[in-house]
């Protein structure tokens, strides 16, 4: 039998013919399913990012909430040491000066806040009131060897210059000797110092989240735009101020124990946890105003 020619052009052509089809619905379906998937990409829900604020109102608030408990501690144990400090000025029994005028001449010295006259009996009462058993083994009935001495009591300012009020203090008539503590003077000045330095710290970052909360509002908003976001915009309110309120109850938390461990334990102000969350909800509010100028 004779087979034309045109036959067996087409039984060759034909592989050829569906290897070019096969090509071509397998571009056309990846083609579809890729445009799909991009679609599902575009119209994807936003993620809105509360817990992003959340995270970063308890991140600061927990911050601050630590140094405003390191402030309240500093500031308590500081005060214990200043009604603790005292610095004991020796009257010298042979001097003509009078306790009156060595006093006054004590008194009008530059930073001196108080300078109290005891005098040896009742010098010699208070150490038979504080240690009965030594004084009565120690010293023979009736005599009394304690001095006369002025405690005298001085201003913060003074504290770091000591030098120069005993100094001062050496000049004055009537003076045998003066003893104090300097190590707890060098503890006082600490205490008070980093108690200033935290405050700074904290006074510091107050007003660089302000200056960058105007700007954020500044920047593509209007009045009544952000008039109108207050009441739209809650959830991210509530979002930041939950994120401080947690902070604090971490806080608590984290230096309730140490009350156990020292006698010294302050907690600080509420107004101060008041103004934390609010700042948290603040921060919420503003990073969101800040994502939709971004966006």
């Amino acid at each position: 039998m004779r087979v034309r020619p045109d036959e067996v052009y087409s039984s060759r052509r034909a592989p050829a013919m569906r290897a070019e089809n096969f090509n071509r619905s397998f571009q056309v379906n990846f083609m579809d399913e890729h445009k799909h998937s991009h679609d599902r990409h575009q119209t994807a829900k936003p993620r809105k990012g509360y817990r992003v604020a959340f995270l970063l109102a308890f991140s600061a608030g927990l911050l601050a909430e630590m140094l405003l408990f390191m402030h309240a501690q500093m500031r308590e144990i500081s005060m214990i040491l200043k009604e603790d400090f005292r610095i004991v000025v020796v009257r010298d029994e042979r001097a003509k000066a009078t306790a009156d005028s060595t006093g006054a001449a004590l008194t009008a010295i530059k930073g001196t806040t108080q300078a109290l006259f005891v005098s040896r009996q009742d010098r010699l009462a208070r150490l038979k009131a504080e240690e009965p058993e030594l004084v009565a083994s120690v010293l023979p009935p009736g005599t009394n060897p304690m001095p006369d001495t002025w405690e005298v009591s001085l201003d913060e300012e003074v504290l770091g210059d000591l030098n120069a009020w005993t100094g001062a203090a050496w000049r004055v008539p009537g003076v045998a000797d003066i003893k104090y503590k300097p190590l707890e003077a060098y503890a006082i000045m600490h205490s008070l110092f980093y108690g200033h330095l935290i405050s700074l710290a904290l006074a510091l970052a107050f007003l660089i989240f302000m200056v960058m909360t105007a700007m954020v509002l500044t920047h593509g908003h209007t009045p009544a735009t952000l008039a109108a976001s207050l009441g739209q915009d809650r959830t991210w309110f509530v979002s930041g101020a939950g994120g401080a309120a947690a902070s604090a109850l971490a806080a608590y938390a984290i230096v309730y124990p140490v009350k156990y461990l020292s006698p010294v334990w302050v907690w600080p102000n509420p107004g101060w946890q008041i103004a934390v969350i609010a700042s948290g909800s603040l921060l919420g509010w503003v990073l969101f105003q800040w994502k939709n100028v971004r966006s």
